[in-house]
């Protein structure tokens, strides 16, 4: 069995993005829009049974962690 990144202990690593190269995939042609990530992708980590934290902690805590990333000063 292959097992998916969330389900292997790397939630709290996933930033995701989606794309809109084509006209179709566009709200006013009945598309997702940019919509995508929250309203068909996020439903189907649901689905596939990822835990409710992990869901939430991959649109909006990862990337609070990644935006607040400061380097260190050398």
């Amino acid at each position: 069995m292959i097992r998916s990144s969330p389900d292997a202990g790397y939630g709290d690593r996933l930033l995701l993005s989606s794309d809109l190269a084509r006209e179709p995939l566009m709200k006013r042609n009945w598309g997702a829009g940019y919509s995508t990530v929250l309203a068909i992708f996020l439903p189907k980590l649901r689905y596939a049974g990822i835990p409710e934290e992990t869901i939430r902690s991959i649109p909006v805590d990862n990337p609070r962690r990644f935006l607040a990333f400061v380097p260190k000063s050398g």
